[in-house]
């Protein structure tokens, strides 16, 4: 098939779509009516009080005068009449009205906010009550959308964690693959987003914490904390989120090398907690996670001194040890603090040999070395008294010219001492 015969069916297509995605209520459907139709259907509205009429009949009327409100040309007094008319059957509908189709679509009409907004949190409560829990999500979003600073917010924000809780607790899953409550996470991240202060918001942020920690999305995990401590300074989850916030910024870390800054703000946030809830029930596990900080302190230091033990720079490798034995002696844990030690005491015997020789530039390692004999062998590595390290002391040894060039000496005036006293 050529692409010019493909072009109208994927129109058709794409049309099929888009009709489907629309509102198929009367409401959605207005259009502006003839200005002589107005009088004729305004009067056969009012014949019906808005008060006795059924949902259906109700969303006509209300379209009916939808259309007639959009008509041009209409003297003054009809007009006002006709909007008196609109105004009172759409308020009943909004009250009353049990298809959440029609309320959404009166939600996004151009009617005042006293009744759109109601409409529309009422077709959000009709969407949940029936289990359609994204339809619910969409209107309040759109209804927000419409008017950011409707008064109903208050209860727009309880519908959301509502919404939010049935699909947090729902343990289903949709085609057996995708559990449902995955969606719980987007409508929290709206609560605290749009509702900062709603009472609710502090509830939604801890889950949000909660799921994040399980996913192990840690640093999303720390900012929900955050949050929850700045904008719910009265809520009960405040002190639990200021203890977790110092956990997880060292669940970030993936070792002693990295992240020393990360240590110390988590360091000063967990001796801030400590000071400031002295009688609270979790310090116990506080104080745990306050020895492991000590702790990944005292081995960055390490990780640092052994790097500067390599280089051959004693006094950084010292530097940084030292720092580290302050950390561990706070953490308390003896195996560190005896590694600690020992590295210690191992650069206290390197610094009692002295530095190595430095050979000038442009000379041979070999030249360097006197043939003398002073520098010989002086016997098996030793230990520093009172030093547990197996490093040896720095002892040099005599070179294969020197042995050669000695060799080659007792050759040339006879050959060993011993064998001539043979021979005599």
């Amino acid at each position: 098939m050529s692409p010019f015969k493909q072009r109208p069916i994927l129109s058709a297509s794409l049309a099929l779509l888009v009709l489907a995605s629309c509102s198929s209520t009367p409401i959605a459907k207005v259009s502006p009516m003839d200005a002589g139709d107005v009088p004729p259907a305004l009067a056969a509205t009012l014949t019906s009080p808005a008060s006795e009429l059924g949902d259906s009949d109700l969303i006509d009327a209300v379209a009916s005068l939808l259309s007639a409100d959009k008509a041009r040309g209409l003297e003054t007094g009809t007009r006002v009449q006709v909007r008196g008319a609109l105004e009172q059957y759409a308020g009943e509908l909004a009250t009353r009205g049990e298809d959440p189709e029609a309320l959404a679509d009166l939600s996004q009409s151009d009617l005042p906010a006293r009744i759109s907004v109601p409409a529309g949190l009422r077709s959000a409560t009709i969407y949940l009550e029936r289990g359609e829990r994204k339809d619910a999500f969409k209107t309040i979003r759109k209804l927000d959308e419409r008017y950011p600073s409707h008064g109903l917010r208050s209860e727009a924000g309880t519908l959301l964690k509502e919404i939010g809780d049935s699909f947090f607790f729902d343990t289903r899953r949709k085609y057996f693959l995708f559990p449902y409550s995955s969606n719980a996470p987007q409508i929290y991240e709206y609560l605290s987003a749009e509702y900062p202060k709603h009472p609710d918001t502090d509830d939604a942020l801890k889950k949000l914490a909660d799921t994040y920690e399980a996913n192990r999305q840690f640093a999303v995990a720390i900012e929900k904390h955050e949050e929850l401590v700045l904008w719910c300074r009265d809520s009960p989850y405040r002190i639990a989120s200021e203890a977790a916030i110092p956990r997880l910024r060292l669940a970030v870390l993936d070792g002693p090398e990295y992240g020393r800054d990360f240590m110390e703000v988590a360091l000063g946030e967990l001796e801030t907690w400590l000071a400031n809830y002295p009688g609270d029930e979790s310090r116990p596990e506080v104080e745990r996670t306050l020895v492991d900080c000590l702790q990944r302190l005292a081995d960055n230091d390490m990780v640092v001194a052994r790097f500067y033990r390599t280089v051959d720079s004693p006094a950084g490798a010292r530097q940084h040890a030292a720092r580290a034995l302050e950390s561990a002696k706070r953490a308390g844990n003896p195996e560190q603090l005896t590694e600690i030690r020992s590295f210690l005491e191992a650069l206290d015997e390197i610094e009692s040999v002295g530095p190595p020789r430095q050979i000038p530039q442009g000379i041979r390692p070999e030249d360097a070395v006197p043939l003398d004999g002073e520098l010989d062998q002086q016997g098996p590595a030793q230990l520093a008294p009172g030093s547990d390290s197996m490093e040896p002391r720095r002892i040099p040894r005599r070179t294969e010219r020197a042995i050669k060039d000695g060799e080659q000496a007792e050759l040339e005036v006879g050959g060993p001492s011993g064998g001539g006293g043979e021979q005599q």
